[in-house]
């Protein structure tokens, strides 16, 4: 009885072992989660080592790591693989009141909340992204994640906007007042039409200026 209960003991503190080092591998591969949990799916008997092969790599499914073992039994090595069930969690921006379709954002719209990112389903905004540039393309309910699906840069330039246009060749620059037929932002190719009524594009170099390519 003594010597089953000692056997169970070992096997528990070895599975632990691994378990301490997968963790810490999952960690390692994937740095951009504040917290990753994690279940092994795998059984161990007793007499059997499991190391993680370092040398191969690590595959991703949805919930579910296979990370790439050395499995030796007696005296049969083989390569193999560990499944774990895994939950990662990233801080994002999430809505902290019900934003308005075309309403335009602010800092405070927001709030940074540590989340399950596991199953989601589109790409969350980054938290260092500059919110005010952009509007909501679509009601965003408060408690929401931030998509980017779900949000559009304000515009720097509307349609109908008077600009100035410029027009380079070498060391020579002419400029010629136009009006905007497309919006757009910073670094944005846009249709515009000059006093003349010729159509022309450019890209904007801010809200009055573009330069023609």
């Amino acid at each position: 009885m003594k010597y089953l209960i000692f056997l169970l003991f070992t096997v528990q503190i070895l599975a632990q072992s691994f378990e301490e080092q997968a963790l810490q591998y999952l960690q390692k591969e994937f740095p951009e989660y504040q917290k990753i949990e994690m279940q092994l799916q795998n059984n161990f008997s007793s007499d059997e080592k499991i190391i993680i092969d370092y040398s191969r790599n690590i595959n991703l499914g949805k919930g579910i790591v296979f990370i790439p073992v050395i499995a030796t039994k007696g005296k049969k090595t083989s390569a193999s693989v560990v499944s774990v069930r895994v939950k990662f969690y990233k801080k994002l921006l999430v809505a902290n009141k019900d934003i308005d379709k075309k309403e335009t954002f602010t800092q405070g719209n927001f709030e940074q909340r540590v989340m399950d990112v596991t199953r989601l389903n589109g790409n969350p905004v980054k938290i260092e992204m500059d919110v005010t540039d952009y509007y909501a393309k679509s009601f965003i309910k408060k408690g929401e994640i931030l998509f980017e699906e779900k949000i559009e840069k304000v515009p720097l330039i509307s349609s109908g906007d008077k600009v100035f246009a410029e027009v380079r060749n070498g060391n020579v620059v002419v400029t010629t007042e136009a009006f905007a037929r497309q919006q757009g932002s910073i670094g944005d190719l846009i249709e515009l039409v000059s006093s003349n009524n010729k159509i022309f594009k450019a890209r904007i170099l801010d809200a009055n200026k573009v330069v023609v390519e």
